[in-house]
């Protein structure tokens, strides 16, 4: 999951069970503060936020496939979880005291850390992008398949409650914070639509009123009988938590359909050699599905839509021949690496002014053309494709992860 909505969740839980009510009386951030409180939510958002850190390691080694083969590893380990969570307590610990900062005891930093760097491990877990969660014991990938790697939906479902506790602290006229509140986020709902359909993700003008609709359960609904000013922040955020993990358990119960729907497509196909079989989840919500069956002549992908009419779609993508050029691509030490990392990898062989050039994509991050085909090329290359150039004599010219798609 993005790390924008990694840091909004571990907000959420900071408020909804470490940091308390906040004070009557507005205090500003540029003032010291009065209680713990605020020590509480900057540690949980930091651990929310800190497995992320070894996003720094590609650029810094100059490793272009440190995406591939350094993010979500040693950090996003639930074997070195605990290690984390105490050094991060004490940096804290240290801080604070330097700053003369109230701050929790000890033994609820590291609570507090084990939690937020805990939650950043499971949301990561939930997508299907792949997460060293057994690292360094063991190398693996799992990947739940639930929702896609950015999800509007649950990252607003973690935002919005802590926006309607802001817009209706015990202040005067909550009204002059929740009303604009509705109109911007609304406002958004709106321009989004334009903005996706042309990446091939629907997001009709209904789903903006809906949008716009469930928004007003936030900041409108609660201006009668100022009930929103009687829930306070505890209680906005434990119910964006508990919405938060209904979304995720909807998501579950999706991609349970989902992979039922694929299995019985693969059985009604009759198709043989099947290697490997999935449901992957797509934007905008967890009722877009892809369905990806990987056989020996090549790669089934099914899209469909659980809700809604979006009209079924059947793509079958072969297998290259192999020939001496895919023979010796396979055999290099950085395919070898992409290979590891791609589930449902896909070899294309063609010839581009006169060079021969093997493509590996993963077919997980398929996605719409961004561009015409180059001269010799049938297809532009999708989303994580591995490209080795050759010379007609089988000497490598280039090779590397395509960084336009």
């Amino acid at each position: 999951m993005d790390t924008i909505t990694h840091g909004i969740v571990g907000a959420l839980i900071g408020k909804g069970f470490f940091a308390g009510e906040p004070s009557r009386a507005p205090v500003s951030w540029r003032e010291p503060p009065r209680t713990a409180g605020r020590v509480a939510i900057l540690s949980c958002t930091i651990g929310a936020i800190f497995p992320d850190v070894d996003v720094l390691a590609g650029p810094l080694a100059h490793n272009s496939l440190a995406l591939l083969t350094w993010h979500r590893s040693i950090t996003h380990s639930a074997v070195l979880l605990p290690a984390w969570a105490l050094v991060l307590a004490a940096l804290t610990w240290w801080l604070a005291r330097w700053a003369r900062w109230p701050a929790p005891v000890f033994s609820d930093l590291v609570a507090i850390y084990l939690i937020a760097i805990g939650s950043h491990i499971f949301l990561d877990l939930v997508t299907s992008f792949g997460t060293m969660v057994w690292s360094p014991l063991n190398y693996s990938r799992p990947a739940w398949d639930l929702v896609f790697i950015v999800d509007l939906t649950f990252t607003s479902l973690a935002l919005m409650p802590q926006l309607a506790a802001w817009a209706f602290r015990p202040l005067k006229d909550p009204w002059r914070r929740s009303i604009p509140l509705w109109a911007v986020f609304s406002a958004a709902a709106f321009a989004i639509g334009p903005l996706v359909r042309p990446l091939d993700v629907p997001f009709p003008t209904g789903a903006s009123f809906f949008v716009a609709g469930a928004l007003a359960c936030f900041f409108l609904l609660p201006l009668r009988h100022s009930s929103g000013s009687h829930a306070g922040r505890v209680k906005w955020c434990r119910i964006g938590v508990a919405l938060a993990g209904a979304y995720l358990g909807f998501a579950a119960a999706m991609h349970h359909s989902a992979f039922q729907h694929v299995s019985e497509f693969a059985a009604e196909a009759r198709l043989n050699n099947i290697q490997n079989i999935a449901a992957i989840p797509l934007p905008p919500s967890p009722a877009r599905w892809a369905g990806l069956i990987e056989t020996s002549d090549g790669i089934y992908r099914v899209q469909f839509a659980q809700l809604g009419d979006e009209p079924f779609r059947l793509q079958f993508f072969p297998q290259a021949a192999s020939n001496q050029y895919v023979v010796a691509a396979k055999n290099l030490s950085e395919v070898q690496t992409f290979l590891w990392f791609a589930r449902f990898p896909l070899f294309k062989f063609l010839e581009r002014d006169g060079k021969p050039v093997v493509d590996i994509s993963d077919m997980r991050f398929y996605g719409p053309p961004r561009r015409e085909p180059l001269p010799g090329e049938a297809d532009p290359p999708t989303n994580f494709t591995f490209e080795v150039v050759f010379a007609p004599d089988g000497r490598i010219l280039s090779q590397g992860r395509l960084r336009e798609k």
